[in-house]
């Protein structure tokens, strides 16, 4: 497979792109200091909230909410890593996360496909995983890979059934949003310790990583947090992400999603920089936008 996986093409940007400017980051920052520190987020985790409560985070456990003094985020966020290395089953294939390049994927993770044979659709299954891995590895443009679809013929454990089929037929970095549970993080760890072959080289080149995503609005998920606990212990990345809806499950302008979104993934970053400072982490915001007149 080295031979025949074409070389990486990420998008070397040739200027840099600025969306707000330093005082409308400085705003953003402030109103999730505030929200973060006045409002809070609920956290189902017990695990977690013990976490909070030891560092600082002013915990209600019986109302399950968490407010962070704002030098508490800040302390927390200083010791993430600035920039650091996705890794793959060969070192040419590593992304080294530096801001000097933009890295393409594909997206998942869809629990229906249109059969090659027939045309019709169905239920995808862990060979649907095992193909587009395939096609997602001879395509130069993507740069690693989410499980497109889900292996469903495996129900209770189709996450890891996903992880086996892309790491057999790709090289590239492998990135999971369906890993949840502790149960389920402590295998994914040990299939990533295989195609790693040590802890040594699983740390300092991660072949796979973890995207969670967060409750809108400013609640975070049990068993995604405690999963993204074990990878961050275990040195693999792990994001968080907020796909706040603007008119919904988010106030009705883009500024308030931003803030609201953020808050939510500033928690959980935090919530990994006070367990193991200086665990590898990215911030992941997609948030929609529901119509005012059809709710769609």
């Amino acid at each position: 497979m080295e031979n025949e996986t074409p070389s990486l093409q990420p998008i070397i940007p040739a200027d840099h792109v600025q969306i707000l400017e330093d005082e409308q980051l400085y705003q953003l920052q402030s109103a999730t200091l505030e929200i973060l520190e006045q409002v809070g987020i609920h956290c189902p985790s017990e695990k977690a909230l013990n976490i909070y409560a030891e560092h600082g985070g002013k915990v209600d456990f019986s109302r399950q909410v968490v407010r962070f003094p704002g030098q508490v985020v800040m302390e927390a966020l200083s010791h993430a890593p600035r920039y650091y290395t996705m890794g793959a089953r060969l070192p040419s294939f590593d992304l080294k996360l530096d801001g000097k390049a933009l890295f393409c994927a594909t997206d998942g993770c869809g629990v229906e496909t249109i059969d090659f044979a027939t045309r019709q659709r169905r239920r995808s299954n862990k060979e649907d995983v095992a193909s587009m891995a395939r096609v997602s590895d001879y395509l130069s443009a993507l740069s690693f890979y989410w499980p497109i679809v889900s292996a469903q013929d495996f129900p209770k454990t189709a996450p890891l059934h996903e992880l086996d089929a892309s790491f057999y037929n790709t090289v590239k970095h492998i990135q999971s949003e369906t890993i949840m549970g502790e149960w389920m993080a402590r295998y994914a760890i040990e299939m990533a310790d295989v195609v790693a072959g040590n802890e040594q080289v699983r740390r300092e080149r991660p072949p796979l990583s973890l995207l969670v995503c967060s409750i809108a609005p400013l609640a975070q998920d049990r068993e995604g947090l405690e999963s993204a606990l074990l990878f961050a212990e275990a040195g693999l990345p792990v994001g968080f992400m907020s796909m706040a809806n603007t008119g919904s499950t988010a106030p009705a302008t883009i500024a308030g999603t931003l803030v609201t979104g953020d808050a939510e993934i500033i928690s959980a970053l935090v919530l990994m920089q006070m367990a193991y400072p200086g665990a590898p982490v990215f911030h992941s915001l997609l948030p929609g936008i529901m119509h005012p007149h059809t709710g769609d």
